[in-house]
């Protein structure tokens, strides 16, 4: 019951950490309008997040594996409501990115640390497989939720879309009575220095560890571009309201398919779906370039958060499971590192190649370096698999 409690805990604070950017992308417009600022300078308060998150994660997850996890989860939160709140009182262009950098330091203690706590509070096997199958499905409502939640919040009110970062304090607060206890022996002695170095070599030489990284990076600069590029393909009216409309299939989509992987735990050949996923996000990405209307719009959005469920909940099974135990919140950390950096390069430059090639051949370059990515990923986690299902004898031959 007590790590049920935890896990309802660490997944409010992995939805509040999903908002900085989602709530912005449907509202931009009015933002910058009301900001006295060109569509530019939202694109500015993204990237000064995301560079300071990027910068943060690595060393704040090595931090955690000394500190603690709920310390830095607990700081991580209160930097992230501090600087997200800055716009509410200041309309002065430098705090407002100052505030935004202090939102992407506060944001680097919240999603590794949940990703990390979780590995430390259910042994490897089904039950951390599942208890991350429902972490996911909590990033799916968020996927989902969030740009809606932002179309609604600015057409009410512009500044209401800043008011949503509130809600970290309440996920702070909560997360100051969590209590958890962590599974297996292995947890219970205090890690030196170098031992802790020796983790890390020993991470950093794992094939199936690094193209998890880069997958989690390409699959970050598909997934935002396709976010940024989806609302423009509809010849609509473009209101903040509309554009959240489109996310909604994604969003369910992808809960449906965290909420089945978490029944279906056993799963081994994780090869195969991620090759059907990567086939299905790269068909969708082509498809858009020709999508003119709702419906095909609606569908290429389901089809997204279809094949989105499949990776990023593969994604996390492969960290929690290969991540040494002593340097788990460094490579929780350095994984979604990867993510975030793909997604500050994706909007913005698939922004950019629809300005400059079209909205059909952007999706075509999207599509194919989907594709691209598909034999090293998939051939690394076959191998890792054959790897660890080979009898002990013929390993130590």
């Amino acid at each position: 019951m007590r790590n049920r409690t935890g896990l309802i805990i660490l997944m409010f604070a992995s939805v509040v950490a999903m908002m900085p950017n989602s709530v912005l992308f449907p509202a931009e417009g009015e933002l910058a309008s009301h900001l006295h600022r060109s569509l530019g300078f939202v694109g500015w308060m993204v990237t000064a997040y995301a560079i300071a998150y990027v910068c943060a994660t690595p060393v704040l997850g090595m931090i955690s594996d000394f500190l603690g996890r709920k310390a830095v989860l607990v700081v991580g939160l209160c930097l992230f409501a501090i600087g997200g709140l800055v716009p509410i009182g200041f309309d002065n262009p430098v705090l407002i990115l100052i505030g935004r950098c202090v939102m992407g330091v506060g944001s680097a203690g919240i999603q590794p640390m949940v990703d990390s706590m979780i590995g430390d509070m259910y042994p490897r096997g089904p039950a951390r497989r599942r208890a991350f199958a429902f972490f996911a499905g909590a990033i799916a409502v968020a996927e989902a939720m969030m740009p809606f939640l932002g179309g609604v919040a600015a057409a009410i009110w512009w500044k209401a879309v800043f008011v949503l970062y509130g809600s970290a304090i309440l996920a702070a607060l909560a997360t100051v009575r969590l209590n958890i206890s962590k599974q297996g022996a292995e947890h219970d002695e205090r890690i030196t220095y170098d031992a802790y170095v020796q983790s890390l070599r020993v991470a950093a030489r794992m094939p199936v560890l690094a193209a998890t990284v880069l997958g989690a990076m390409v699959f970050g600069v598909i997934y935002f571009g396709i976010s940024a590029m989806m609302p423009l393909a509809y010849g609509g009216a473009h209101t903040s309201l509309a554009n959240g409309f489109l996310f909604l299939p994604l969003g369910f989509c992808w809960v449906v398919g965290a909420f089945i992987f978490a029944k279906v735990t056993h799963l081994r050949h994780l090869h195969r779906l991620v090759l059907c996923a990567l086939l299905v996000l790269a068909g969708a990405t082509w498809w858009l370039g020709d999508a003119r209307s709702w419906l095909p719009l609606l569908i290429i959005s389901a089809l997204w958060g279809a094949g989105s469920a499949v990776l990023t909940t593969v994604f996390t099974w492969v960290v929690g499971d290969e991540s040494p135990n002593a340097v788990r919140g460094a490579m929780n950390g350095i994984y979604n590192a990867a993510y975030v950096l793909g997604f500050s390069v994706g909007a913005p430059l698939f922004i950019s190649l629809v300005h400059h090639v079209g909205l059909q051949n952007a999706c075509g370059m999207g599509a194919v370096l989907m594709a691209l990515f598909i034999p090293p990923l998939c051939l690394t986690y076959r191998q890792a698999a054959k790897v660890k299902s080979a009898p002990v004898n013929s390993l130590k031959a």
